[in-house]
């Protein structure tokens, strides 16, 4: 595999797999913060320049240093030719099957192919299979666009007249890190140390948007990461079934296409009610797959 490290290189791929969304997805939104500052330390392997086949997205050598971090040993793939998938992928040079390790994909034929693998390397794999959601414009982003994104702790004056729909002071405005142990202890894939440090990494470093009570408590919110997914979606039980998420989400969507910033959502399957909200604000199920693979080696379970 070629380590693209080039802007100009990287400006080109970026603009290459907008043509692929939303199969690409997870790699085109892993470039997009690439290309702005790189906060998270990834990098980018394909299999050949300029024709590539597989893009791969991953952190750098220096950030998985802890065996056990699934949060931050992370893999995103994207495809043309599955068949040469398996030497690819069953490389140690690519993947460090090793340690705890996600690796995400959004096309058909990934699972049978990553788990023929993680076998032959006596690794578990725990599969999710999830539903991606994206707007009917797919991915809004500027990919000329190679400025930070400028961040505040609370939206803009005119976004804050516009998006201020709720009664007695409620008020939307984005997080900041002081919210990072709110948002892991009501993360279903939280609630440890180490998604503590990553949703802390999260917010130093991309948007978060949220709904605060009178009191300036956040009760209903969502963050990206470093992929440009939007997750850890969650509203405090007393305040559901009061708009409060649908909210969120919209004021959200519009301050992150104001940004040109690319986003996309991910639910499970059998998540009825997180499917009803997101139908709600507009979006709409991809046709192609998603799964999540959560691969732990042998020896570290």
């Amino acid at each position: 595999m070629i380590l693209i490290h080039e802007a100009k290189m990287l400006h080109t791929l970026h603009q290459s797999l907008s043509k692929s969304i939303p199969e690409a997805i997870k790699v085109y939104g892993s470039i997009f913060h690439i290309n702005r500052g790189n906060p998270f330390n990834l990098e980018v392997l394909v299999d050949s320049w300029p024709d590539y086949q597989t893009v791969i997205t991953r952190p750098q050598k220096q950030e998985m240093m802890d065996d056990k971090d699934c949060y931050t040993n992370t893999y995103q793939i994207f495809s043309k030719d599955l068949q040469k998938l398996p030497e690819i992928l069953g490389s140690e040079s690519v993947i460090n099957w090793r340690q705890s390790l996600t690796i995400q994909g959004v096309q058909k034929g990934f699972n049978e192919k990553i788990r023929d693998i993680a076998a032959s390397k006596s690794v578990y794999v725990d599969d999710v299979k999830i539903l991606q959601y994206i707007t009917d414009d797919d991915v809004k982003s500027n990919t000329s666009n190679t400025n930070k994104l400028t961040r505040s702790h609370e939206a803009t004056t005119s976004e804050t007249v516009k998006f201020r729909r709720a009664s007695n002071n409620f008020k939307l405005c984005l997080l900041d890190v002081s919210h990072a142990e709110l948002v892991n202890n009501t993360w279903k894939y939280g609630q440890n140390d180490r998604s503590l440090r990553f949703l802390r990494r999260c917010l130093q470093n991309f948007p978060g948007y949220c709904m605060m009570d009178p009191q300036r408590i956040p009760i209903s919110w969502v963050i990206m990461e470093h992929t440009s997914e939007l997750r850890a979606g969650y509203t405090l039980p007393e305040y559901r079934n009061r708009g409060f998420g649908k909210q969120v989400i919209s004021a959200f969507i519009q301050y992150l296409q104001k940004n040109d910033m690319p986003f996309y959502f991910q639910v499970e399957e059998m998540n009825v009610n997180s499917h009803k909200l997101l139908k709600s604000c507009g979006l709409h199920v991809a046709k192609c797959g998603w799964h999540v693979w959560k691969c732990s080696p042998a020896k570290i379970l």
